[in-house]
C-alpha cells in the first residue's frame, strides 16, 4: 500500500485546482484570524496619528500672549479668556470626533492645572487653576524637554469618562513653554470604529473566498497547459539546447512572465559564452538581448571617484584588514550608485567609474549623478564617524562628474567584451576627480553637468580651466548640496563667492579681492577663496593681456 501510494501521481490540472481551493480556504481563515488580531491595532494607530496631526496644528492657533495673562477664575469673564475659549470651541467643532479641547500649564510647585476649557456644560467645564486629577504619561511628556507633541499609547479614565488623549506644547513669543493643548477622543467612539472596519474586512474575506473558489477550476485548466510547455522547455535548457523557439498562448500574466523569463534565460546563457566575468550575464538578461559588438553615441553622465592618499592607508594595514574595510566601502558606494539608477563600469583599484543614461535612457542623468555623489558623501561621513569610534581608516573620497555625448556600447572582440563608455567627456570626468586635490574640494562637476542639473542643486563656480589634454576651457563647479538641503548660512556664502567670481572674470580686481577676503574670513580653510584672492592681487599689479578670458591652463592630472 505504501509503495503504491508513493508511485501515485496526479494531473497538474487536479493539483492546481485542489491547491487553489485549499489556498482559498486557508487564506480566508488566516485572513479572518489575522484581521481579528491586528485590525484593532492598525486602526488605533491611524487614529493616534490623526490625533497627533490635529493637536499639532491646533496648538499653533492658541494665542500664548493672551494665555499668559490668565491667572485665576476671576479672569474667566475677561476678553482674553473668552477669546481663547471661543477659539478652542472652534477647534473642537471643526475636528470630527473630538469631544474635549482644553489647555494646561504647570505652576511653580510643579503641579498641572487647567486653564481654558472649550466645554459649555457647567457640570463638565474645568476652571482656571483647577488641578489635574489624572496625570497621564503623554501629559507629563508634553511638559518635559525637548517639548513636542505626544499621543497616549493607551486609554485613560477620569471622572468624565475613558479617552484617548493627545497633547502639544505652545510657546510664548520669547520661546519659553507657555502651556500644553489637550484634545480627547472618546474610547467608545474608537471601539465603534474598530468594529465597523473589522466587519468590512471580514465580509471582504468571505467574498474573496467565494470568488477564488469559483475561479480555481477555470484558472487551473488555463494554467496547466502552458506550464507543461514551460516544463518541456526548461528540460531543453538544462541540456543547453538553446535554439528551440517556445510558442505559448495564455492570458495569465504570470505565465507570460515565466515565458519571457525562460527566453531571457536562454539569451543570457548564449551571451555567457561571450561575456567574462559572468556577473554581466544578469544585466543582459534584464536587457532581454544577446551581447554583440557595437556602439552608439548617446548623451550621458560619467562619474569617477578615488580615495585620497590610498597608498598611505594601504601601507598602514594588513592585506586582510584592507580588504575588509574596502569591502564595506565598495558595498556602500556601489549600493548608492545602483539606488540612483547608475551603471557600474569598473573598479580600478580603489577607484570607481560609473555612468548614467545607458544602457537604459535616463533624461535626468546629470541630476541622478549629482544626487548620487551627494548621497555618497553622506555615506562617507557616516563611515568616517564609525571609523573614528572603531579606529578603522577614514576614507576621504574625491568625485568628478561630467556630462556630454559619449560612445556607448560593447567594446572588445567576439569572445570577450565589455559594456562601457568612451570619449573626451569621459576623460574630462576623470580629470575633474583629480582636480579636487588641487582645489581642496570633494565633488567637482563640469559646466555641462551643472547646466542640466542646476534647477535642483546648489553649486559654486570655482574656476575656468583647460585641463591636461584639452585646449578649450571648461567652467568648474563645486557641488555643495541639493536645492532644498543647503545648511543654514551656506547660501549667503555661495552667493558671495559666485559674485566674487563674476567680478574676477570681469577684471574688477578690487571688488573681487574684497569678496574673497570675506569668504576666506567666513571659511579660513577654503582653498578656492585663497587661490582666487591671490590671483586677483597678482592681476591687480600685473593685469593679464586683453584677450584674457579667465581660463587657467593646468598641466597636472
Amino acid at each position: 500500500m505504501k509503495k503504491w501510494f508513493q508511485k501515485l501521481y496526479v494531473s497538474l490540472h487536479f493539483s492546481l485546482g485542489s491547491a487553489f481551493v485549499a489556498v482559498a480556504v486557508l487564506t480566508s481563515l488566516l485572513l479572518g484570524v489575522t484581521t481579528y488580531l491586528s485590525v484593532s491595532s492598525f486602526i488605533r494607530e491611524g487614529i493616534r496619528e490623526r490625533l497627533r496631526d490635529m493637536v499639532s496644528v491646533a496648538s499653533l492657533q492658541v494665542n500664548a500672549e493672551q494665555h499668559r495673562k490668565l491667572s485665576g477664575p476671576k479672569d474667566e469673564a475677561g476678553a482674553d479668556y473668552l477669546g481663547l475659549k471661543k477659539g478652542l470651541q472652534g477647534i473642537r467643532d471643526r475636528l470630527k470626533d473630538v469631544r474635549y479641547v482644553y489647555t494646561l500649564r504647570k505652576n511653580e510647585a510643579g503641579k498641572l492645572l487647567f486653564v481654558v476649557d472649550a466645554e459649555e456644560n457647567p457640570k463638565d467645564v474645568s476652571h482656571i487653576g483647577d488641578p489635574v486629577e489624572v496625570i497621564t504619561p503623554g501629559m507629563l511628556a508634553a511638559f518635559t524637554p525637548p517639548y513636542r507633541t505626544h499621543v497616549e499609547n493607551a486609554f485613560n479614565t477620569d471622572k468624565w469618562g475613558t479617552w484617548l488623549s493627545s497633547y502639544a506644547p505652545f510657546f510664548s513669543p520669547e520661546g519659553g513653554l507657555e502651556g500644553v493643548l489637550g484634545i480627547d477622543i472618546s474610547a467608545k467612539q474608537i471601539v465603534d470604529y474598530e468594529r465597523h472596519y473589522l466587519m468590512i474586512v471580514l465580509l471582504l474575506s468571505l467574498a474573496s473566498f467565494l470568488v477564488v473558489g469559483a475561479l480555481s477550476v477555470l484558472f487551473s485548466k488555463r494554467i496547466s497547459r502552458p506550464l507543461l510547455l514551460l516544463e518541456s522547455e526548461m528540460s531543453r535548457i538544462q541540456n543547453f539546447e538553446l535554439d528551440h523557439t517556445l510558442q505559448i498562448e495564455s492570458r495569465v500574466k504570470e505565465v507570460i512572465s515565466m515565458k519571457r523569463a525562460v527566453d531571457n534565460m536562454k539569451n543570457g546563457l548564449r551571451s555567457f559564452r561571450k561575456y567574462v566575468p559572468a556577473d554581466l550575464v544578469a544585466e543582459l538578461i534584464t536587457l532581454r538581448k544577446e551581447a554583440v559588438l557595437g556602439a552608439e553615441k548617446r548623451e550621458a553622465t560619467v562619474f569617477f571617484s578615488d580615495i585620497e592618499d590610498f597608498t598611505a592607508i594601504s601601507e598602514r594595514l594588513t592585506p586582510e584588514a584592507l580588504a575588509e574595510h574596502l569591502a564595506v566601502y565598495f558595498e556602500g558606494m556601489t549600493k548608492t550608485i545602483l539606488r540612483n539608477k547608475g551603471t557600474i563600469d569598473k573598479y580600478i583599484g580603489d577607484a570607481i567609474m560609473a555612468f548614467w543614461g545607458a544602457p537604459s535612457p535616463a533624461p535626468e542623468h546629470a541630476l541622478l549623478a549629482c544626487r548620487c555623489a551627494l548621497q555618497c558623501r553622506s555615506f562617507l561621513n557616516a563611515l568616517a564617524g564609525e571609523a573614528a569610534r572603531s579606529g578603522a581608516p577614514v576614507f576621504r573620497t574625491r568625485m568628478g562628474i561630467n556630462s556630454g555625448e559619449l560612445i556607448v556600447g560593447n567594446m572588445g572582440y567576439e569572445e570577450r567584451m565589455n559594456y562601457t563608455v568612451m570619449g573626451d567627456h569621459v576623460n574630462l570626468a576623470s580629470r575633474l576627480e583629480g582636480l579636487n586635490k588641487y582645489y581642496g574640494t570633494q565633488i567637482i562637476i563640469s559646466e555641462y553637468t551643472y547646466a542640466k542639473a542646476k534647477g535642483a542643486i546648489e553649486a559654486r563656480m570655482i574656476d575656468v580651466v583647460a585641463v591636461k589634454g584639452r585646449k578649450q576651457g571648461v567652467i568648474l563647479y563645486e557641488l555643495v548640496s541639493g536645492k532644498d538641503d543647503l545648511e543654514k548660512g551656506e547660501k549667503s556664502f555661495i552667493d558671495l563667492f559666485n559674485e566674487g567670481m563674476a567680478c574676477y572674470l570681469d577684471r574688477r580686481w578690487s571688488e573681487a579681492i574684497r569678496m574673497f577676503q570675506e569668504t576666506s574670513r567666513q571659511k579660513p580653510m577654503d582653498k578656492p577663496s585663497q587661490m582666487l584672492m591671490e590671483r586677483c592681487l597678482a592681476y591687480a599689479s600685473h593685469p593679464p593681456p586683453g584677450d584674457w578670458n579667465g581660463v587657467v591652463e593646468l598641466t597636472q592630472k
